[in-house]
């Protein structure tokens, strides 16, 4: 029935649209899953090599863990977050590795107002501070410098993490963290997003850009 065809196509599409997106969400939710076993190994990892040469520090940091896993639990499956509530779960996890490299680091958030209602892909950004305590910090024997930087720039939302105290290696690899961050918002935005690690003169920074979008509860 020739008539028939042009409303055949149409849901033919409809059920393709819907094919990709549930194929979409499914990466996403596995991504996601691989990030924090990996996220919470690591932390746990930073309390274990503590609890033995100081109880009352390690201490503090498991509070804190439970502080951070309190916080992500709430977020349950939720893929979008505020850039707001990114940040308090960034300063949950900075807290914990500042305690345990007490005075051999520095942390300088300088961060837009006007980006914090910006949506962003939960716990996007905890791998790229990661990489800075773990290339930075615990490899240098000097005292290390990070900041972080979020800026809005009209319907662009910028977000760098800068630490002193390491140098990209000609051969280096990606880890798990700055790889599943890539994925993520290669299928959540396209070629709209870009995530860069590059050499300063005095500092490694890894970068985000990607869409403004107003984050709505």
């Amino acid at each position: 029935d020739l008539h028939s065809f042009p409303t055949r196509r149409s849901s033919d599409l409809h059920i393709v649209l819907a094919l990709q997106k549930s194929l979409a969400e499914a990466q996403l939710a596995q991504l996601k899953a691989q990030l924090r076993p990996h996220f919470f190994f690591n932390a746990l990892n930073t309390i274990s090599a503590l609890m033995q040469v100081d109880v009352p520090r390690a201490d503090r940091l498991l509070a804190r863990l439970a502080d951070l896993l309190r916080a992500t639990l709430q977020w349950g499956d939720q893929e979008i977050t505020s850039l707001r509530e990114e940040i308090r779960m960034l300063e949950l996890y900075a807290q914990i590795m500042q305690e345990r490299f007490v005075d051999r680091v520095s942390l300088t958030w300088n961060v837009d107002s006007a980006a914090l209602g910006s949506a962003i892909p939960a716990l996007l950004l905890q791998p790229l501070l990661e990489n800075a305590f773990k290339h930075g910090v615990e490899r240098s024997r000097d005292a290390v410098q990070i900041e972080v930087e979020v800026r809005r720039d009209g319907d662009r939302i910028h977000i760098a993490v800068r630490n002193t105290g390491s140098v990209l290696a000609a051969d280096r690899r990606e880890g798990v963290g700055l790889r599943n961050c890539r994925e993520r918002l290669s299928v959540l935005y396209g070629d709209a997003a870009q995530l860069q690690l590059k050499q300063l003169p005095d500092a490694v920074e890894a970068s985000v850009a990607l869409p403004w979008q107003e984050h709505r509860a």
